[in-house]
């Protein structure tokens, strides 16, 4: 099974966008005890933001806007823990 199975994506992210989608990449990937979050932070991430994120809360913009705004949460429930 080929584990690339979606290919590369891109996203077209504001200098801002991209500062937050990198802190959560360093906090998720930073995890000594889950070797799947070093692997895979943005699906630790996103698989994160699907459990903790009410419906009505979730974004509804861009991709790019769902992302980082996925990723500044993290950041904000993850930082010093």
């Amino acid at each position: 099974m080929d584990d690339d199975f979606m290919g590369e994506i891109e996203f077209d992210l504001s200098q801002d966008q991209g500062r937050n989608v990198q802190r959560a990449i360093e906090l998720a990937s930073s995890s000594e005890a889950d070797d799947f979050a070093r692997i895979n932070p943005l699906l630790t991430i996103m698989a994160w933001w699907e459990a903790n994120t009410p419906d009505d809360q979730k974004f509804q913009g861009t991709p790019e806007d769902t992302l980082a705004e996925a990723c500044r949460r993290y950041v904000l429930a993850h930082q010093g823990a």
